[in-house]
């Protein structure tokens, strides 16, 4: 799972990385308005699935300090 994770959020990020430089180069409005519609959505799937997995962490850990199980 935590591969797959990490996977994703890369994927994620180098997908706006090489989204940004066509939106700046790419003279016809149309298509430079679609890139950015991209990229932003691409930005806000990445801030709420970070999210999501903030809190499941957090829960997980919430969860092993009341049972009292340490992790090496």
């Amino acid at each position: 799972m935590k591969s797959s994770v990490f996977r994703t959020i890369k994927l994620l990020i180098l997908g706006n990385i090489f989204l940004i430089p066509f939106s700046i180069v790419i003279q016809n409005t149309a298509i430079r308005f679609i890139l950015g519609l991209l990229a932003g959505i691409s930005f806000i799937i990445l801030l709420s699935f970070t999210i999501k997995i903030e809190t499941i962490y957090t829960k997980k850990q919430k969860v092993i300090r009341l049972k009292g199980i340490s992790r090496i």
